[in-house]
Formats: structure tokens, sequence, C-alpha cells
């Protein structure tokens, strides 16, 4: 693998902006970072002309892209896809998600996942369902949520321990003993929730540290009924937001940001990009495009349509968020709490060499993924 040098770069490390630095990458993994260009260096020279150069992107709530959606195409040519329509617009490292089905399919995702494991970019995988409330299943089908027994768990935690690196639940439809014996080997998030804001609080209190897709599909903060949203805001949880200005208005994320701040961070929750998909279904399961995004038959939106790159971009655009603040919430953060910040979401000697040169005006100009250039 050729060395890289990056030079004449304004490089957010994720902890701070340095103006005017260079970045020699060698084997894929970040070697120096300097403000003196090295001398006689033979490899290959990327002139940064004063850009941006940050981490790349991490997502953690994937499912699917070019025209592929996980829950469905459980195959690694698929995951591979999908890993690839992404990369192109900045995300290096992510989740496949699957959504609410059988322990067939379950189990047929993790067998996938685990044979791409630290590869093309794949951290693990994010199981979204089917522990959930029927009243706040969104897009997912009804068919399939339950109250998880404790045979299952311990299915799950044999076959998936290792590569399940997040389970979205209800934390009302678990019993406390399964949330606790689920804690010790998975991170926990809860999410598609009608659960009461002190039923929130003791799932905090037993495991759960993460609040997927924070305002949609949950308990809405209420003056007598404060829900999820008020538990999270009023906690040390981490939560995930999807920013495309339909999910969740800019006004409500805007409010969330100066409340959580760096215990929030993006997802894309992309259903497919690169390649839209008009009509999807499958075992039941019925979604269709309309005006950008996706929905289900009862108009219930099933997923979004954006990139990371996307949000990454509405964050600075329409929040008016810094450039160091919309990299922590697109890169560090996610990578700080799945406890991974030590070899991705940051831009330090000895992490993996996953970058992104962005123009000031907010063109996408390289990615970089383990040291190899994948767009010019």
């Amino acid at each position: 693998m050729a060395n890289l040098l990056l030079t004449n770069v304004r490089l957010i490390t994720g902890s701070e902006i340095l103006d005017n630095h260079h970045l020699v990458i060698k084997n894929g993994y970040i070697e120096r970072i300097s403000d003196q260009i090295p001398t006689n260096f033979d490899d290959e020279i990327i002139d940064g002309n004063n850009q941006y150069l940050l981490p790349g992107f991490i997502d953690l709530q994937v499912n699917g892209g070019a025209g592929a959606y996980f829950t469905k195409d459980l195959n690694k040519e698929s995951l591979i896809k999908i890993a690839e329509a992404h990369l192109e617009y900045g995300t290096t490292s992510f989740l496949p998600t699957i959504i609410s089905t059988s322990m067939e399919n379950i189990l047929k995702a993790i067998r996938v996942t685990e044979g791409c494991l630290g590869q093309y970019g794949i951290l693990g995988m994010h199981l979204e369902g089917p522990y959930f409330n029927k009243i706040k299943k969104g897009a997912h089908q009804e068919k399939y949520l339950h109250t998880p027994s404790g045979p299952e768990i311990d299915e799950l935690i044999t076959e998936g321990a290792g590569v399940i690196k997040l389970i979205t639940l209800a934390p009302e439809v678990i019993s406390e003993t399964l949330l606790k014996r689920l804690k010790k080997y998975f991170k926990i998030a809860a999410g598609h929730s009608n659960c009461s804001y002190n039923e929130a609080r003791k799932g905090f209190d037993n495991g759960i540290d993460m609040v997927t897709h924070l305002f949609n599909a949950m308990s809405q903060f209420e003056s007598r009924n404060p829900g999820l949203v008020g538990a999270f805001l009023n906690s040390d949880s981490w939560g995930s937001i999807i920013i495309d200005g339909t999910h969740v208005d800019y006004a409500a994320v805007e409010v969330a940001m100066k409340i959580a701040k760096d215990r929030l961070f993006i997802v894309s929750d992309a259903s497919f990009i690169k390649h839209p998909v008009n009509q999807f279904e499958f075992d039941g399961f019925k979604i269709h495009y309309h005006e950008g995004h996706y929905y289900n038959e009862s108009g219930s939106l099933a997923g979004a349509s954006i990139t990371m790159f996307d949000a990454f971009k509405n964050l600075i655009t329409q929040l008016n968020t810094p450039w160091l603040e919309a990299t922590r919430m697109s890169s560090s953060l996610p990578a700080t709490y799945l406890g991974i910040d030590n070899q991705v979401g940051y831009l330090k000697p000895g992490l993996k060499a996953d970058m992104l040169l962005i123009s000031e005006d907010l063109q996408l100009n390289k990615v970089i993924q383990s040291g190899k250039v994948s767009r010019t």
C-alpha cells in the first residue's frame, strides 16, 4: 500500500481545528500530523488547497443503499453494494441495520455481517426491533413485534455477541432481568417506544444508554407526561437524530443540540441512496418514494433517503453549526459512543486513515478509507 501525504489542509481532528497542517498516511494508518511539510517524501502527495480534512463519517443506522435493502437482501454481495454506495458520500464506517423481522432472518443477518466484519467499513450490526411497542411501530410490521422471552434472548447472545453492536428496543416491553442480561453483551438504545418518563428513566438505570432517532416513533415531551423525549433530555444518555428537515423540524434539532450537547450525534437511517427505489415490497412490508422521502402504506415515514454528507451539510447550512461541532456529531461522537474512538472518528497518529477532504463551499472532493483514496 502506497504512503500518502496530504498538505496544506485545515485539519479537523475531532477535538480542534489546525490550520495549514500536513498529514502522513502509512500502511492505512495516520503516521504523523505536523505544521511542517515532511522532506524527501517519495510517495503520493495531495495538495489540499486549504480545504477541510476531517474524519470519515460513522453511521450507526444504515438500512440500505444503491437498490439493496439489508433486511430483505441478506447476502454479502448486497451488503458490499450498500457499503460502496455510502462510502461514495463519505461514510467510511457503519452499522448495517436490520428492522423488525423473524428470528430466522435476524440470525441470517448476523451470519452475513459476521462474514464482513472489519471489511468495507462494517463495524457490526444494529438490530432495530422486534421488541417494540405496537403503538409506536412506525413503519415496522406489527406481526413481528413482541415481548422477548428468555430463550430468545439467550439465542441472540449466543449467536450475536461480537457481531451485534447495538439493539434498539422499547423499555416497557422487556423485563428488568432480560434487559440487564442483554446489556452485558450489547449496547442498548430505546426507540419505537410509548414508555412513560419513569419507565424510560428505569430503563436508563438498567442499562439503556442511548435513544434511537430522537423524536421519531417515541412518546413525546408533554407538560404532564414528559415521555421518552423528556427522559432523554433530562439524562446523561446518548441519542441519535435524523437531520433531513422532515423527520425532525430544524427548530427541534436546535433545541435538542443545545440541551444534549456532546451526547447527540447524527444517523442517516437511509433506506435507499444513490439509486432511489420508487416502490419496494417484501414479506408484506411496502414502502414508496414520494418527494424525496419513503413512506409505508399508512403514511408513516419508512427510513430516510439522505446520506451522512447530506445531514452534515444540513447541520452547517440549516443550523449554522460550526465545522468542528458538525464533525463531532457525524464522526467523533458515534465513535466515542461505540467505544472505538481509539480506532476511528478522530484524526490522530495511530488511528485508521479514514478521512474526507471537503471544500468550504461543501463539496466532497476526496474520500479516503484505510489510506486508500476511493473518490477523487
